[in-house]
């Protein structure tokens, strides 16, 4: 009997946190039921107008950047103002940052390396992109709400700080090609789809641009031990194949809202989705026309129908790309790309 699960599983009462700050105001009590568009909270902050991370600009390591900080959180700076310094071994060569405009220095992503010069407060107001219940609303849990979600998990899941991560997730390019740059000038609290393939430098780029957390199907091992920034893993190290169904799947989501669960290695996603037939999603009954993705080291993360059945323990399989082979029924996980 061959176990079968969905990439992505519903959860038809999921309950998770807003976070808000003390400056914010909320426009939902406990009790209400909103509906998408309705208005959640007033939002107040200052943009970043620039990001720099520590370790590229001073060649320093992420544990060492902030003995190098010169300056102190919420304080004000001009422009050409010294915000690190660091100073060679030998003391004849000092690299120094420098503050590019005026503005509040913001040192809350200091131990993901980063330095934050803002600028003066903006409103903007939240909007439910969900129909959830609000259960609760206190300024330290901030806005507790329950809703139907889909959850995914995560092969692996990196972060410095396991903090409360949630906000609207959006696709680069829809997930499809490598990029070394995000498209937009701004990923201001957002959590990024990348695609296939995370590259160090368009890491870099989306979290100088304010992204709180990056998805990706695969990763080159050493990037994603070395920097501690906060990135989920869906397949593996490496460039590996990833399906275009399941690219496809999540690039579907974007604009949802997403909410990372450290501690189960899941993500999920609220989103209004059809119910579930649980009737036909625990076992395989009939092999021929079911999904599969590849576990063999050769082909790892293919994905694929079954086309007929040879004998006990093989069956034929009709790859993504066009080409068939018969392959070892345990070398497969069988999967539901329907939600």
């Amino acid at each position: 009997m061959i176990l079968k699960h969905r990439l992505l599983e519903k959860y038809d009462a999921y309950t998770f946190r807003i976070p808000v700050h003390s400056r914010d105001k909320v426009l939902v009590k406990a009790g209400d039921t909103v509906t998408e568009g309705a208005d959640l909270y007033i939002r107040k902050g200052n943009n970043a107008k620039h990001s720099f991370y520590i370790p590229d600009q001073l060649n320093c390591s992420l544990d060492t950047a902030i003995r190098f900080i010169t300056c102190i959180d919420g304080e004000f700076v001009n422009e050409g103002d010294v915000l690190a310094e660091k100073t060679s071994s030998g003391g004849l060569t000092v690299k120094k940052l420098i503050s590019l405009s005026n503005g509040i220095v913001d040192l809350t992503r200091i131990k993901l390396g980063y330095i934050d010069v803002l600028g003066e407060e903006q409103e903007a107001l939240i909007k439910s992109n969900f129909k959830a219940e609000i259960l609760d609303v206190n300024p330290l849990e901030g806005i507790t709400i329950k809703a139907s979600a889909l959850a995914l998990d995560l092969l692996s899941v990196s972060s410095a700080e396991r903090v409360l991560l949630a906000g609207e997730f959006v696709t680069l390019n829809m997930g499809k090609d490598i990029k070394l740059q995000g498209e937009e000038s701004s990923y201001e609290g957002k959590i990024v789809f990348v695609g296939k393939h995370l590259h160090a430098s368009l890491l870099r780029d989306l979290f100088e641009k304010g992204a709180k957390f990056v998805l990706t199907y695969s990763m080159d091992y050493q990037d994603f031990r070395n920097q501690g920034l906060p990135i989920g893993l869906i397949g593996g190290f490496g460039e590996m194949y990833s399906g275009g169904d399941l690219l496809g799947m999540l690039s579907d989501l974007n604009g949802s809202y997403a909410v990372i669960d450290f501690d189960e290695s899941q993500i999920f996603f609220l989103k209004e989705t059809k119910k579930l037939n649980t009737t036909e999603s625990v076992f395989v009954k009939n092999l021929v026309g079911s999904k599969i993705v590849s576990r063999t080291l050769g082909s790892y993360g293919m994905t694929g129908e079954i086309m007929g059945v040879e004998g006990s323990s093989y069956v034929t399989v009709e790859w993504e790309h066009g080409g068939r082979s018969v392959t070892n029924i345990g070398s497969l996980e069988f999967v539901s790309y329907q939600v």
